[in-house]
C-alpha cells in the first residue's frame, strides 16, 4: 500500500495541502488532487479504481491520467514522501 511516510508533518492551504519534512528542512506543495491520490491509496484503495474515477470526473484520457499519476507516484517516491508499492 502506498501512503506518506512517517515524520511529515501536513498543513491544510486553500488550494492543497503542504508536506513539510521538519528533519531535513524542506517542504512540498501538494494541490487537491495529488493528496487525494495519496490519501486514497493510502486508506487501500486501488489505483485502477481511482483513475477510473478521475477519468469520470474530469473526461480526460484515461491514459494520460495513469500515466500523469504514476509519474507524479515517482516523483513523490524519489522526494522521499511516500513508501509502499502499489497492489
Amino acid at each position: 500500500m502506498v501512503h506518506l511516510r512517517q515524520g511529515l508533518s501536513i498543513v491544510e492551504v486553500d488550494d492543497g495541502k503542504v508536506v513539510l519534512d521538519t528533519r531535513r528542512g524542506v517542504y512540498w506543495h501538494l494541490n487537491r488532487t495529488a493528496i487525494t491520490v495519496v490519501e486514497e491509496l493510502g486508506r487501500g484503495r486501488a489505483f485502477d479504481d481511482l483513475i477510473r474515477e478521475i477519468v469520470r470526473e474530469t473526461g480526460a484520457d484515461e491514459d494520460r491520467v495513469r500515466s500523469d499519476h504514476l509519474a507524479l507516484l515517482d516523483e513523490l517516491r524519489r522526494a522521499k514522501l511516500i513508501e509502499g508499492k502499489l497492489p
